[in-house]
């Protein structure tokens, strides 16, 4: 007689939640609008250490790893600037939608 494959019948164990999901959410530095869209620039804790992301119409684009909060707040306002020059438009906060 042939006998038939073993089958798991344990119930499946949901995975450990990764240390991804435990990082903090995104801070928003600044907002800003552009012809069509909004760009945001956010701080993003890693397991690397802290990035500097931009977010276009909420869709993460750019992730930057920065070595200390200085060279991140410093590299994100040299951003910002440079945007602002290029035509993009400061959301105030008070105007900006929830992130």
């Amino acid at each position: 007689m042939k006998e038939s494959p073993s089958v798991d019948r344990q119930p499946r164990v949901p995975a450990a939640s990764s240390p991804r999901d435990q990082l903090p959410p995104p801070i928003v530095l600044w907002r800003l609008r552009g012809a069509i869209e909004e760009l945001c620039g956010v701080v993003i804790e890693t397991s690397f250490g802290l990035a500097l992301g931009l977010e276009l119409d909420t869709e993460l684009v750019l992730l930057h790893l920065q070595p200390n909060w200085d060279a991140l707040v410093t590299y994100a306002d040299r951003l910002q600037s440079a945007l602002i020059s290029q035509g993009w438009q400061v959301i105030p906060e008070t105007a900006a939608r929830s992130h």
